[in-house]
């Protein structure tokens, strides 16, 4: 943090993340300046000051702070780490497919919320010391420890997140896709079956056998597919 001095007012400027708290990031985080004034606010934000000090003041003062806080809006290229030690506690976030349906409905809950503080909560739901269980009670206990945490050791958290809901939403798709290809391969299929000529041409042994495999090939697909439509 480096202090600023001007007009018998100093202003504490933030030199890196390690400057600035999770809890103070969340409330600007969202904003995306398209104009001069936008930008100008971000910066106030940043500074946790009111703009107006900045725009009755001279341009090269607010020149001064925005190079100092040019990093906030740099993309966020660092690593993207699961585990973090807090309090001389090793917290760690779990992957995606080991998330227990409890932790999912209350994440989505975050996501649907207008709360200010979705980052801390997200956090405070998926970040816990490794080997506890989740409990909503110690969550909830949990969201002015992650407030506080430092940009340079949120981030890290964050980002492994958003690279897993990232990852989930991938296999998502995928599995959208290959359940619409297998359903209208069976449809297509069963349609050869019943309206076909070639299949009505074989022996009855060889029909019974063709038959045999379909049922199986449905067996096989189950877990890509809803069969309940298809007799």
């Amino acid at each position: 943090m480096i202090t600023l001095s001007f007009d018998d007012k100093q202003i504490n400027v933030p030199q890196s993340w390690k400057d600035i708290r999770l809890g103070k990031y969340e409330r600007w985080f969202r904003l995306e300046p398209k104009t001069r004034m936008e930008q100008i606010q971000l910066v106030a934000n940043v500074c946790d000051i009111d703009a107006d000090l900045l725009l009755n003041n001279p341009t090269q003062v607010f020149d001064t702070i925005f190079d100092i806080v040019r990093f906030v809006f740099d993309e966020y290229k660092g690593d993207a780490l699961n585990r973090i030690e807090i309090e001389g506690k090793i917290y760690s976030i779990a992957f995606t497919e080991e998330l227990t349906l409890a932790e999912w409905v209350d994440i989505e809950s975050v996501f649907a919320s207008e709360s200010e503080s979705r980052l801390s909560d997200i956090l405070s739901i998926l970040c816990r010391p490794i080997g506890e269980h989740y409990d909503s009670k110690k969550s909830e206990s949990r969201k002015e420890l992650f407030c506080n945490l430092t940009m340079d050791k949120a981030l890290p958290l964050l980002a492994f997140f958003l690279q897993q809901r990232e990852r989930f939403q991938n296999v998502s798709n995928l599995y959208s896709e290959v359940k619409q290809q297998v359903d209208q391969y069976l449809l297509l299929t069963r349609s050869f079956v019943e309206n076909g000529d070639g299949i009505k041409l074989l022996p009855i042994w060889q029909r019974i056998k063709f038959r045999f495999l379909m049922r199986s090939l449905k067996k096989q697909l189950s877990k890509c597919s809803d069969f309940s439509s298809i007799v």
